[in-house]
């Protein structure tokens, strides 16, 4: 994990609607499970396409992840089912801090 925090990227189709809901229930999670967060952004998937690589880890809706496909083993991206769900989402940011915090 970066020292200063993970840099998150937040997409949905249109980049207005869904992920900036999204923006405080990642907030509200990181919190929760103790991640800190460098950067925070939301955006289309169109724009996640072009910057994913500027980030440590992408969300987005399951049916998006396809979209994000060139950056496969750049950054991780998962795909959730329902991206509004506080569970899904605390475990989202649980599994990436399991699979990259350095011991």
């Amino acid at each position: 994990m970066p020292e200063t925090g993970v840099r998150i990227l937040l997409c949905c189709p249109k980049g207005a609607g869904l992920s900036l809901m999204m923006e405080s229930l990642t907030t509200k999670a990181a919190r929760k499970v103790g991640l800190p967060v460098a950067r925070l952004h939301h955006g289309s998937i169109r724009e996640g396409a072009k910057t994913a690589g500027q980030f440590d880890l992408v969300l987005c809706p399951a049916r998006l992840v396809r979209q994000l496909d060139a950056w496969k083993g750049q950054v991780e991206v998962v795909g959730l089912k329902n991206p509004l769900s506080d569970e899904e989402l605390e475990a989202a940011l649980l599994h990436w801090m399991q699979t990259h915090t350095q011991s």
